[in-house]
């Protein structure tokens, strides 16, 4: 996979083989945000393989609140909205400090970082999973505060939020639906509030990276139904597993780069 430079004209430059591996990737986000949670992650270095970091993240996002958009229509019945109210103003703060880092910090740097986190936090929640007393997170709004902060700045910088929130949420021990539920609400609200950066400060969402999006929309939607034909079939402990298995897979992505 080759890399290709921002440019204006993004779309005169995508072979039928970069289009089919972009669709691949838009077929993952439907199924994230079907309920498969963490699985998505793996998109991100590989849009940015092709556009590089602020250009990639620019196309997903409107991908991405396709998929918020349906999500929320879904499980609009299964949203526990004391969570979100919890979260969302460290979220901004989060999501402020990731707006003025974003152009400072070396997206290598900051991805290997996540990385870090993220894995601190699978091995927490295989704890949790395999240990007679488990952990729980205090609820406490120090640790709401830190998982919105946390949050924010991550999917500001890099579209990397999900393993993080869905870890939080999980560790709340919230029905499989209720976590599905509060999680698209949280990822709409957020995804909406980005558009204006990526559109006006950083000026890396384009006509062409727009194109390029309602191209790949499609898909997503597709992955939506096989997404929701998958969770259906997935009982609560086999799913919890899941999460942090495609989380890993996701955080073993970002080590290699």
């Amino acid at each position: 996979m080759y890399y290709i430079k921002e440019t204006t004209l993004l779309s005169e430059i995508l072979t039928w083989k970069d289009f089919i591996i972009l669709a691949l990737c838009a077929l993952t986000i439907g199924g994230n945000k079907a309920g498969l949670r963490g699985i998505n992650i793996i998109v991100i270095p590989i849009f940015a393989s092709y556009f590089g970091g602020r250009t990639s993240a620019s196309t997903v996002l409107p991908l991405l609140i396709l998929g918020d958009i349906f999500s929320v229509y879904i499980y609009r019945k299964s949203i526990k909205w004391s969570y979100l109210r919890q979260l969302l103003p460290s979220t901004l703060l989060g999501l402020t400090a990731g707006m003025i880092m974003g152009q400072m910090v070396p997206d290598r740097v900051f991805m290997m970082v996540m990385a870090i986190f993220i894995l601190i936090c699978l091995i927490l929640m295989l704890i949790k999973e395999f240990s007679k007393t488990g952990i729980k997170l205090p609820d406490h709004w120090l640790a709401h505060g830190a998982a919105g902060f946390t949050g924010g700045f991550s999917t500001m910088v890099g579209n990397a939020a999900g393993p993080i929130m869905s870890l939080y949420l999980l560790s709340m021990n919230l029905p499989k639906m209720v976590f599905i539920g509060t999680g698209a609400v949280f990822f709409f609200t957020v995804n909406l509030i980005k558009v204006p950066v990526h559109a006006l400060v950083w000026k890396s969402m384009t006509w062409e990276t727009l194109k390029i999006s309602l191209a790949l929309a499609p898909f997503v939607l597709l992955g939506l139904f096989i997404g929701l034909k998958l969770v259906k079939k997935i009982p609560e402990r086999p799913f919890r597993l899941f999460i942090i298995l495609g989380t890993l897979a996701g955080t073993i992505k970002l080590f290699l780069g």
